[in-house]
């Protein structure tokens, strides 16, 4: 199975190569804590690179339930993004996480690439 898992890597990096010129620099900020105000609190702003297409499409959560999502961000390469984050889009726009999605290598359990819907 680590050879599938390395043609996947492999291909996820290619495509990271490939899409260079199309990514746009956002900002990921991690979700930490709640303050004692509930006010959540955040970890230190690190810029990234992601190709980030604007648009307003109806996706189903995990749930089952459909929501419109206007905004989804793809980083071509492992990355940790939690639904607690905050990402500033190139235009300093900031959506609420939706859902993150990914698919995970057996081998390290970090996923391959990472998709967020925002809306």
């Amino acid at each position: 199975m680590a050879g599938f898992a390395d043609l996947i890597a492999s291909g996820v990096s290619i495509a990271n190569t490939l899409t260079d010129s199309l990514q746009s620099t956002v900002t990921h900020k991690t979700g930490l804590t709640v303050d004692k105000y509930g006010k959540p609190t955040f970890g230190t702003s690190t810029s990234r690179k992601a190709i980030v297409q604007k648009r307003s499409k109806l996706v189903r959560t995990a749930e089952g339930q459909e929501i419109l999502s206007k905004a989804l961000i793809t980083f071509p390469y492992p990355v940790t993004v939690t639904d607690t984050d905050i990402i500033t889009l190139p235009d300093s726009s900031e959506m609420a996480i939706l859902f993150v999605k990914g698919v995970v290598d057996p081998d390290t359990n970090a996923e391959y690439m990472v998709e967020v819907e925002l809306g």
